[in-house]
This record gives C-alpha cells, structure tokens and sequence, in this order.
C-alpha cells in the first residue's frame, strides 16, 4: 500500500529534482523516491554507527539496524576509523567489550 504524501520544495531543492528527472528520464516522482530512498539508507547507516559508538549495539546488530551484512558493517568501521588496531580504537574496543560484560 503506498500513500499520498504532499510536500512543498523551495526553488533550488526543485530544481535539483526536475534535474534529476530529466537526467534520469524518470518522472519527478520517481526522482524525490530515489532521494528519500538515498537518503534513509545513508542515515540507517549513519545511525548504526551512533548506536555502536555509545556502546548500545554490538556489530551485529549494528549491520542488522544499517542492513548491511556483518562484514559490510564491519569493513565500514573500519574505514571510519572506528575500529582497527591503532591505540585510539583498541581503547574504544574495550570499553565495547566492558558495556557487555
């Protein structure tokens, strides 16, 4: 089931949109689709990462919460820098491990 969601844009944000469209060759409803869908995924992401930086997520579930496979997840991680072998995240890591424990 889908609904009608009625949403007002500024010029700039609607112009984007109608260049997106005709980029595309899609309408400008499938165009703020694939923005909203762009956009949910990143922030999935983006709130994964918070919850596993306060300790309220394993990487599981963080990959679970960005819907992301483990290693996916964990790849990311480490290219945020979050986790790895420097000081900085061995530290991060055990104080991870000690809010399960």
């Amino acid at each position: 089931m889908t609904d009608a969601v009625y949403v007002r844009f500024n010029n700039q944000e609607l112009d984007f949109i109608n260049k997106i469209s005709k980029d595309e060759k899609i309408t400008r409803s499938d165009a703020i689709k694939k923005l909203v869908d762009y956009a949910a995924e990143k922030l999935r992401i983006e709130m994964a990462i918070e919850s596993y930086k306060k300790g309220t997520c394993t990487i599981r579930e963080g990959a679970e919460r960005a819907g992301l496979r483990y290693f996916a997840f964990f790849d990311l991680l480490a290219k945020e820098n979050i986790i790895g072998t420097n000081p900085e995240n061995t530290a991060f890591l055990l104080k991870q491990m000690e809010a399960f424990m």
